[in-house]
């Protein structure tokens, strides 16, 4: 299960769905079709609902309400006409997922024209490319459940580089960080330099990225990966051997120590 305000696909059997239905409205519908669902106890707007043929699929936004159980796992309880189907679904480790568009390519477009980036209309090096994803943390402020994201003010994910907190962006090409959120003056985490990360405006659950190819990538379908940095920050009187610090007369010294880095998975984009 992705993090509160980001979307996900629920699949089951044994619902009643003609075809498929499309949520119209802002905020989005907590019943769709006679189906509703609910996580951690809270509702959840839907997106759409269809069936598949052999199964039934539910698109949903997970709600800034949801609760988690003790242990991280989410309880998903699905419902139809006083039926109901309940299930222990676990957090997703993932900092955040490209959507795909068809079966092999992700969701990029050229910021110059908002055309799709395709094996026939490549991105180049140099040039400023738009992705969508979702699975990303909440967002400064939190755009209320169901409604699309404001077009003013954005809805940006904050990567906060304080005393107390450090959550950081990276993108990678190919392996390597083209978006470096790393500085020597702050130790391993740093403002990022991804151009902009935040919800898509009016859209709902939808992130969106903006960043630069590298002048110097190489023509080939690229392999594009979001990476997440947590650090924590640890205030004391006295300086910590062996940590990076910085003198405060205030405060003593702050040490730092690594938190985790995850990576998500690899999508293909075309660069020539």
């Amino acid at each position: 299960m992705p993090p509160r305000g980001s979307l996900a696909s629920a699949f089951c059997t044994g619902l009643q769905v003609d075809g498929t239905m499309h949520g119209t409205t802002n905020p989005l519908p907590l019943t769709l079709d006679g189906i509703s669902v609910t996580i951690g106890g809270a509702p959840a707007p839907i997106l759409a609902v269809a069936d598949d043929g052999g199964y039934q699929q539910i698109n949903f936004e997970v709600p800034q309400e949801a609760g988690q159980n003790r242990g991280g796992t989410w309880t998903v309880t699905v419902s139809q006409d006083g039926t109901q189907l309940s299930a222990q679904v676990t957090s997703s480790q993932s900092p955040g997922d490209f959507f795909l568009v068809g079966s092999n390519l992700a969701a990029f477009q050229h910021a110059s024209d908002y055309s799709l980036v395709t094996e026939q209309n490549p991105a180049h090096p140099g040039e400023v490319l738009v992705g969508y994803l979702t699975g990303l943390p909440t967002t400064d402020a939190a755009v209320p459940t169901g409604e699309a994201s404001p077009f003013s003010p954005l809805a940006v994910v904050l990567q906060p580089n304080d005393p107390t907190s450090v959550h950081q962006f990276a993108l990678l090409l190919n392996g390597t960080v083209i978006a470096n959120p790393c500085a020597a003056d702050y130790g391993p985490c740093q403002v990022s330099s991804l151009l902009w990360l935040g919800l898509a405006p009016g859209l709902v659950g939808v992130y969106q990225l903006n960043f630069v190819v590298p002048a110097t990538a190489s023509s080939g379908n690229a392999a594009v990966q979001l990476q997440e940095s947590n650090c924590a920050v640890f205030f004391g009187a006295y300086c910590q051997s062996g940590g990076f610090f910085i003198p405060n007369a205030s405060r003593g010294c702050f040490s730092y120590y690594q938190g985790s880095v995850c990576t998500g998975s690899a999508v293909p984009l075309p660069i020539r």
